[in-house]
């Protein structure tokens, strides 16, 4: 039962990103504040890929909801503080913490 609701959790999620997503992006010059700005279903598609990427790039296919939401508020703090840094170097700055 539980493995039914994480696949149709996931499926949703995926539906949901690719209409967030629809316009093409550079996340590598997103800034805090452009992410800020987007509507509710935009910002899940960011958050979902940064959390792709940051599990891709560490080699890690697994992932703790609660860390992850957890981390997600430390990224959303640091932003609010620093709005014209990109997503990238907050999520790297609020990692090094």
């Amino acid at each position: 039962m539980t493995r039914l609701v994480s696949v149709v959790l996931a499926v949703a999620g995926i539906g949901l990103a690719g209409q967030a997503l629809a316009a093409e992006m550079d996340m590598s010059k997103l800034t805090c504040k452009e992410v800020g700005a987007m509507p509710p279903a935009r910002t899940l598609g960011v958050a979902m890929w940064v959390n792709g990427y940051v599990h891709g790039k560490a080699g890690n296919p697994m992932i703790d909801g609660e860390k992850a939401h957890a981390n997600a508020e430390k990224v959303v703090a640091y932003c609010k503080e620093s709005p014209d840094t990109t997503l990238a170097d907050a999520i790297e700055a609020v990692a090094k913490m």
